[in-house]
C-alpha cells in the first residue's frame, strides 16, 4: 500500500493535480492531524504548492494545494531476459528519460554489477535531472527474486542459475546512492497496467508475458501479488506440460517456457527440423505458420496450446475481469498469439470468457520499468 505522502499526492492527482484539504482528505481517509502535518511537510520541502482560490460566492478563499511535479523523480529499472529497460519519472509519471539495451549473459557477480550499476548510472547523467531530487529506485527482474530482501535468486533466460541470491537491492544502493527494492519483472508488468494501461484501475487484473520467457502478473481485489521463492505467483512458464520433454532453464523437464518460449521454440526448431535452418528462430516460425507452413504450423499450434493451458490455469485462479498481454510473442497479427487466443477460448467456459477482456499492452517496451518506478514511488517517496 503507498504511504501517506504518496496516498497525498495520488489524491491529487488525480484530480489533475490539484485539490483541497477536504478534497484530499475524503479520498485518502486519513485523519486530519496526520494529512495537515503531512501536508505541511511537503509544502516545505517544495513538493507541493499552494494557491488561494476566491470563492464564487460568498465565503472564505479556498487554499488549493498542487503538485510541483518535477520536485522528485523516481527510477523503474527493468532487466529482461534479452533487453533492460530504465526510465526516470516525475511526479505525474511523465517519463522525464528512458534507456534500452541489450541484456548481457551473465558472466559473474562482479561483472554483472558493474554494467547494470554503470547503466544506471549513465542514464541518470544523461537526464540532466538533479540528483537529490531522485528518490528512489526499484528494480524489476525476469527470475526469481527475493523481493522482502532484495536479492536475485535466479535469472535462468540470461545465465543466472538457481542459488546465485545476488544481493541486488544492496549492491545498486551502494554503488548508485540511492534506496533501492526489488520485483519480478511481471509483477512490474500488472502494477503498471493497473495504474496506467487500457485497464488502469481494474480490480481483479493478470498480465501474461509471451516472449523469451512466459510469465504472468497478478492484481487481485485491487492488491498487487508479490511474488516470493517457495511462494510463486504467475509462473506460469515453469507448468509442466505432458509430452514436453525439453530440460528448462530451472532445471524441470517439460515446463511449459522449456518449448513455447523464444529461445526454447528455435532450439526445438533445430532439433525437429534440422534439415530447415531457415525455421530456426521464433520469428521466422511465426511468421512462416502464418503463411500456412505445415512444419511451422504444427510446431507453434502446440505452443499455442501450451500458452492457453498455463493462461487458463490463471483464469481458473484469480477470476480476472482482464488479461493483458505483452512481449515479443504478443503481436497482433502474430500467428501464436492469435492461435494461443483461440486455444484459450476453447478451453473455458462461455460465461468466464464472456466477461473477460482480452488487449494487447498500449506500454510498450517500459511497460515493466513503468511499473517498477510506480512501486520505488510507493516505498521511497
Amino acid at each position: 500500500m503507498p504511504n501517506c505522502d504518496a496516498a497525498i499526492l495520488d489524491a491529487i492527482r488525480s484530480r489533475s493535480g490539484q485539490a483541497s484539504r477536504k478534497e484530499i482528505q475524503q479520498a485518502t481517509g486519513l485523519s486530519w492531524g496526520t494529512m495537515c502535518a503531512q501536508i505541511n511537510q511537503l509544502l516545505s520541502d517544495g513538493t507541493l504548492l499552494s494557491e488561494r482560490l476566491q470563492p464564487a460566492g460568498r465565503g472564505r478563499p479556498v487554499l488549493s494545494l498542487r503538485l510541483n511535479q518535477q520536485a522528485r523523480y523516481m527510477v523503474g529499472l527493468d532487466i529482461g531476459a534479452s533487453q533492460t529497460k530504465i526510465v526516470i519519472c516525475d511526479l505525474a509519471f511523465r517519463v522525464m528519460h528512458q534507456q534500452v539495451l541489450p541484456t548481457p549473459y551473465y558472466q559473474g557477480e562482479k561483472h554483472f554489477f558493474a554494467w547494470l550499476s554503470g547503466r544506471v548510472q549513465d542514464c541518470l547523467q544523461n537526464s540532466g535531472l538533479a540528483r537529490d531530487k531522485i528518490r528512489g529506485l526499484c528494480a524489476a527482474v525476469s527470475g526469481n527474486v527475493d523481493s522482502e530482501n532484495g536479492v536475485l535468486v535466479s535469472g535462468g533466460n540470461f545465465g543466472i542459475s538457481w542459488g546465485a541470491d545476488l544481493p541486488l537491492a544492496a549492491r545498486l544502493s551502494e554503488r548508485c546512492q540511492l534506496p533501492v527494492c526489488s520485483v519480478t519483472t511481471q509483477a512490474a508488468a500488472a502494477w503498471a497496467e493497473y495504474h496506467f494501461g487500457e485497464h488502469a484501475g481494474c480490480g481483479n487484473l493478470v498480465t501474461i508475458g509471451l516472449g523469451v520467457g512466459i510469465g504472468s502478473g497478478v492484481v487481485a481485489n485491487h492488491r498487487l501479488l508479490i511474488s516470493q521463492p517457495g511462494r510463486p505467483i504467475g509462473y506460469i512458464g515453469h507448468l509442466l506440460m505432458p509430452g514436453n520433454k525439453h530440460i528448462c532453464t530451472c532445471g524441470f523437464r517439460g515446463c511449459l517456457e522449456a518449448y513455447s518460449g523464444a529461445h526454447f521454440l528455435r532450439q526445438a526448431a533445430r532439433d525437429q527440423l534440422p534439415h530447415r535452418p531457415e525455421l530456426h528462430d521464433a520469428r521466422a516460425l511465426d511468421q512462416a505458420a502464418a503463411t500456412g507452413d505445415p512444419d511451422a504450423v504444427e510446431m507453434m499450434n502446440l505452443a499455442a496450446s501450451y500458452n492457453a493451458i498455463g493462461i487458463a490455469s490463471m483464469v481458473q485462479l484469480y477470476s480476472p475481469d482482464a488479461i493483458v498481454f505483452s512481449g515479443g510473442q504478443s503481436q497482433p497479427q502474430g500467428y501464436v498469439y492469435q492461435q494461443t487466443i483461440q486455444a484459450i477460448n476453447g478451453i473455458l467456459p462461455v460465461e468466464r470468457r464472456s466477461r473477460m477482456k482480452f488487449s494487447l499492452s498500449r506500454l510498450g517496451v517500459i511497460q515493466s520499468a513503468l511499473g517498477a518506478a510506480r512501486l520505488a514511488y510507493e516505498k521511497f517517496i
